[in-house]
């Protein structure tokens, strides 16, 4: 006789925040997710009453401490200004609540560390929003350079990601720690941490460039360029990787093409059909609103994971102690010589 299947009880959440990211990227999300939210704080009670309404809350608080000391809450997501996420993120490990909290968790290495400390003296976990873990084009690269028997060892990888300045005040530090650090996170996800870093700066202004060489403890090397100018209307992101018998490129998260080099047989490979090249596509494009866009740039995946963390009793991949590293690499990036 089959044993029944134990159900899993209903999470009570919370959400800090009602931003312009956390209503087009996470409360949409948590929808897909079929996820309902117990309350919702904002800095202002009665828009946080409206928030709750809108999105089916039980009630809406002006002040976040008052909500964690009145609601009896197993999760919080946190979406608010960047300064405020690693303090706010300590109020809900100390009310007991895991937390998903968007990146950039900590302004810096010091403050990450103290983030991830908090998080093991109460015993509770974090999830920083690097959705980019989550998006289905990395997730299938991931995929495709860990068979080591078909694509071999990773040798290199180059990537590039680029985008016009959300604001003429963007300086090297806010360009990384608000938006690049994506693809930080994101390279040491997927070749492991980072032995050493060189590389130049020649950011002017707004308009932002840095061209780094990195060195992974997997063995790894590989070249990242990062931009931010006007003449980048539409955000582009490329990564290309490079094994001893393949290699695979991701673009604007809607391609991965892999392609494998076959052993030559009795003739050379130029000889014939030996070699093949496989080549993926969604059937909609990111950053064009609706769930393609949550789907595919990592934000549906993100919050799913994260709720089968917190249901399960599971460690979230992108923990607060993995964060440290992520922040220490910015730290050391920006640390490099600028001309």
């Amino acid at each position: 006789m089959t044993p029944p299947v134990k159900a899993v009880p209903e999470l009570r959440l919370g959400f800090i925040g009602h931003g312009r990211h956390a209503r087009a990227n996470l409360y949409p999300s948590l929808a897909l997710a079929g996820a309902r939210l117990a309350c919702i704080a904002t800095r202002d009670e009665q828009a946080a009453r409206a928030a709750a309404n809108a999105h089916g809350a039980g009630s809406g608080y002006g002040d976040h401490r008052q909500m964690l000391a009145q609601e009896a809450l197993d999760a919080v997501f946190v979406s608010v200004a960047p300064e405020d996420q690693a303090g706010i993120a300590e109020d809900c490990l100390k009310a007991g609540a895991h937390v998903f909290v968007e990146k950039p968790l900590g302004l810096d290495e010091a403050d990450a560390r103290r983030v991830a400390a908090t998080a093991q003296r109460y015993g509770r976990q974090v999830m920083v929003g690097f959705m980019k873990r989550h998006a289905p084009a990395y997730r299938k690269l991931a995929e495709v350079i860990a068979d080591s028997r078909n694509f071999g060892r990773v040798l290199s990888f180059n990537g590039f990601f680029a985008f016009s300045p959300w604001t003429d005040t963007l300086r090297d530090d806010t360009y990384l720690k608000f938006g690049a650090v994506h693809i930080i996170d994101l390279v040491r996800h997927l070749f492991g941490e980072v032995t050493e870093a060189t590389g130049f700066r020649n950011s002017r202004d707004a308009d932002i460039s840095m061209a780094l060489a990195l060195r992974f403890d997997s063995g790894a090397v590989g070249n990242l360029t990062l931009a931010a100018a006007p003449s980048w209307s539409r955000e582009q992101e490329e990564l290309t990787v490079t094994g001893q018998h393949g290699f695979v490129r991701t673009e604007n998260l809607t391609t991965v093409a892999h392609h494998h080099a076959r052993p030559s047989g009795p003739a050379e490979p130029w000889q014939g059909l030996h070699e093949d090249t496989v080549v993926l596509k969604s059937a909609n494009s990111p950053a064009s609103g609706g769930h393609q866009d949550l789907y595919l740039r990592g934000f549906a995946g993100e919050v799913a994971h994260f709720l089968d963390a917190v249901r399960h009793g599971e460690a979230p991949v992108g923990s607060a102690a993995d964060n440290v590293a992520t922040m220490a690499l910015c730290d050391t990036i920006l640390r490099l010589p600028h001309h």
